[in-house]
């Protein structure tokens, strides 16, 4: 047995007539199935809104329903999971986990951690451990009161890198074989300069606190808050195992959601604080993660992307989740979106291949990842991200992320190396910010450049919400996309910019990361 997921196609079906009969299809094949084969059935009571079932079948009997639907109305597919981007430097991304274990035959590896000569007590600690044959697997470690951590290693290993991930005020590392007994001191984060910019503001340039205002944004990922900074963001709910649960439950499993939503949109409260890229939009967030390890079906995005694009009326979604197969039901969805004018704005993948579905869809905008030269301090796991091809190094200091997945179907780029932004409060800490990596970053920062540039623009608010204000959204993305002189597959069109750019500011005047402790208060 296995499970499938039945929707009615909404795509292409513009009168009503064509929504009901599309929907009716799925209420025939559910006279064809046994109750005890289904799993989750989302009807909602609007006859005109998409029915999403996920069904428990065996091959034959999914072949045979298969068989008796309508093509051109309903769509019966195997259940497929997204998930979020790999986060490890490329040349260990292939590193599996263990469980750790105290080898009687072997030996104790132990490391302190600090932060600005303070012990970092509780956080965790990635070790990366080699075998003779050179395989590499991952264990994950938690440091005590006084910042020491340890793992088993069995006879013939050997630690190949620690990368120690303080959860907010330091950067993530990632030290090369030190010997045991070793120090590794996490650099802190500097506060935000004036008006809360980092580089990824300057060379989009944003960072105008009105930036976004008009414009409705969804963010799909793993539940956005408590933050302080995104008080202001509407929880529309929880889309997970093909049900829908209050948005109450909205809140992050993570940290990834609340970092992208407030990458887009976060409101700083005090100095120091990140500023999102449109602060001033008006911002919907879904959660479709179970957990962090759990990712979402194509039920549950379609649930989500429904509920954004139908609901909320959204002019942008952003999804930084990805990979596996294509889904003719998810791609329905998100081009049924489109043409009632939202538009999906997807991350690439941090794979250094392919670019990952859903944003290989040619309905969704795709985005790569983009680093900074000299943004990232030495040692931390940003800096290790930068490429050694010449030909992924671009103009202005920026280069294609070491990581970032591209190639044919790519649209554009954007910042995506040493992003800092917002991550949920816990344990005592207030408006916490922490930086990460990856086209998850990319993504809502080309989001959130858009959401300034479309919110500035006096005609786009008066198309109809229809596929004319999805194309229009397009059309002003690619309009303000500037080349860095890379190739279409790493760069798409380029990087979009909010209205004109001086390029002597972008070469030299750009934000460089201090080592002034950054407080989470």
């Amino acid at each position: 047995m296995a499970e499938y997921v039945l929707v009615n196609r909404r795509a292409g079906k513009f009168s009503d007539e064509a929504k009901i009969s599309s929907r009716a299809s799925v209420a025939s094949a559910m006279a064809m199935v046994m109750p005890s084969s289904v799993v989750r059935d989302h009807a909602p009571e609007d006859k005109l809104a998409r029915r999403v079932v996920i069904l428990d079948l065996d091959e034959a009997a999914a072949t045979d329903l298969r068989s008796q639907l309508s093509s051109s109305d309903a769509i019966l597919e195997p259940l497929i999971r997204r998930k979020l981007h790999h986060r490890r430097p490329a040349e260990l991304q292939a590193a599996m986990p263990f469980q750790a274990r105290a080898d009687v035959n072997g030996s104790k590896y132990q490391v302190k951690i600090v932060g600005g000569g303070n012990p970092l007590s509780d956080i965790e600690v990635m070790f990366y451990i080699a075998d003779p044959s050179g395989s590499i697997s991952t264990v994950i470690q938690r440091t005590d009161k006084n910042g020491d951590v340890s793992a088993g290693l069995a006879p013939g290993q050997r630690v190949a890198f620690v990368e120690p991930i303080p959860y907010s005020g330091f950067w993530i590392m990632l030290s090369e074989a030190p010997a045991a007994g070793a120090l590794i001191d996490c650099t802190p984060i500097s506060d935000a300069p004036k008006d809360g910019i980092g580089w990824w503001h300057v060379v989009t340039n944003t960072g105008d606190r009105q930036a976004g205002a008009g414009i409705k944004v969804g963010v799909i990922d793993t539940g956005c808050g408590p933050h302080r900074n995104l008080a202001h963001v509407t929880l529309a709910g929880v889309f997970t195992g093909g049900q829908i649960l209050p948005a109450a439950g909205a809140t992050d499993v993570a940290e990834h959601g609340t970092h992208t939503t407030g990458l887009i949109g976060a409101r700083p409260t005090r100095p120091g604080d990140y500023s999102g890229m449109a602060p001033e939009t008006t911002l919907f967030h879904a959660r479709v993660f179970a957990s962090e390890e759990q990712g979402p079906s194509q039920a549950d995005l379609i649930n989500a992307i429904d509920s954004l694009s139908r609901d909320h009326q959204c002019d942008l979604i952003n999804m930084s989740l990805g990979g596996g197969p294509p889904s003719p039901a998810e791609q329905d969805c998100i081009r049924d979106a489109l043409e009632r004018g939202t538009l999906c704005i997807c991350s690439a993948g941090n794979d250094a291949g392919p670019v990952n579905y859903p944003a290989a869809y040619p309905e969704c905008v795709s985005v790569s990842a983009l680093g900074q030269v000299g943004w990232a301090p030495a040692g931390t796991f940003s800096a290790g991200n930068r490429p050694r091809e010449a030909g992924k190094l671009g103009k202005f200091n920026l280069f294609l992320a070491s990581f970032s997945s591209n190639g044919q179907g790519l649209d554009a780029a954007g910042p995506g190396v040493g992003i800092v932004s917002t991550v949920p409060e816990h344990d005592g800490n207030s408006g916490p910010y922490m930086e990460m990596d990856g086209t998850s970053m990319a993504s809502p920062a080309v989001c959130g450049t858009l959401t300034a540039i479309l919110s500035k623009d006096p005609h786009y608010v008066t198309y109809n919400r229809d596929i004319s204000r999805a194309n229009a959204a397009r059309q002003l993305l690619e309009a303000h996309c500037m080349s860095l002189g890379l190739s279409r597959s790493f760069q798409g069109l380029g990087l979009p910019i909010a209205g004109q750019l001086d390029a002597q500011l972008l070469g030299d005047n750009s934000p460089r990361q201090k080592t002034k402790r950054k407080t989470s208060g």
